[in-house]
C-alpha cells in the first residue's frame, strides 16, 4: 500500500510541476517518432474479387516539423520512411518513403511538466521497388514529459489503418502499436 503512495505521489508532484512549455502560438515543434508494428492484413483481387487474409510486420521513421498556430494546437509535416513485410508470402518485403500532414492537440494547461498529446495524421507514400502507393490513417494519444521547457519525450499508443494499392490488389493493414517519439519546441 505504501508502494502505491509513493507512486501516487510522485505522479501528482510531476503533474502539478510547472516547465512553462514551448507550446503556445508562435512556436516551433521538431522533432519525430519510430515504430514497429505487427498486425493482420486482408488483400482484395481486383479483376475477380477475391479476398485473402494474412499478417504481416513493419517498421517506420517518422521525423516532423509543426507550427502553433493556437496554443496548444499545432500542424505540420511528416515525412516517411517505412518498411512491410507480409508473412504469407515469399517476397523480401517493401521500402517506402512519402509525405504526410498532422494535426496535434494538447490537453493539459502549457505549464505542466507533463501533457497529454492528441494526434491525427494522414500519410501518402510511394513504394520504393514497385509501382504500388501507400496511403495511411494514424489517431494516437499518450503523455508527453517535459525535460525542461523546450524538449520532451512522448510514449503514445496508436491506431494506425494502411491501404496497399497496386494494379492487381488492395491491401489494409491495420494495427495498434506503441510509439516513443522525441520534440524539441523551440521559441518565436
Amino acid at each position: 500500500m505504501k508502494t502505491l503512495q509513493s507512486i501516487t505521489i510522485v505522479i501528482t508532484i510531476l503533474l502539478i510541476a510547472t516547465a512553462n512549455a514551448q507550446i503556445t502560438k508562435g512556436n516551433w515543434m521538431v522533432g519525430g517518432s519510430g515504430s514497429f508494428s505487427s498486425g493482420k492484413s486482408e488483400s482484395k483481387t481486383k479483376a475477380t474479387g477475391d479476398i485473402s487474409r494474412g499478417s504481416g510486420y513493419g517498421f517506420s521513421l517518422q521525423p516532423n516539423l509543426g507550427y502553433f498556430v493556437a496554443d496548444k494546437f499545432v500542424v505540420g509535416l511528416t515525412p516517411t520512411l517505412g518498411f512491410n513485410k507480409n508473412n504469407d508470402n515469399s517476397d523480401s518485403g517493401n521500402w517506402g518513403y512519402g509525405i504526410g500532414s498532422f494535426v496535434r492537440y494538447y490537453l493539459l494547461n502549457a505549464e505542466n511538466r507533463v501533457n497529454i498529446l492528441t494526434h491525427v495524421s494522414y500519410q501518402y507514400a510511394l513504394n520504393s521497388s514497385s509501382d504500388n502507393n501507400y496511403s495511411g490513417f494514424v489517431t494516437k494519444v499518450g503523455p508527453v514529459v517535459y525535460f525542461n521547457s523546450s524538449v520532451a519525450l512522448e510514449m503514445t499508443l496508436n491506431y494506425q489503418v494502411d491501404t496497399f494499392n497496386n494494379n492487381f490488389s488492395v491491401s489494409t493493414f491495420k494495427n495498434f502499436d506503441v510509439r516513443l517519439g522525441f520534440q524539441i519546441h523551440l521559441e518565436k
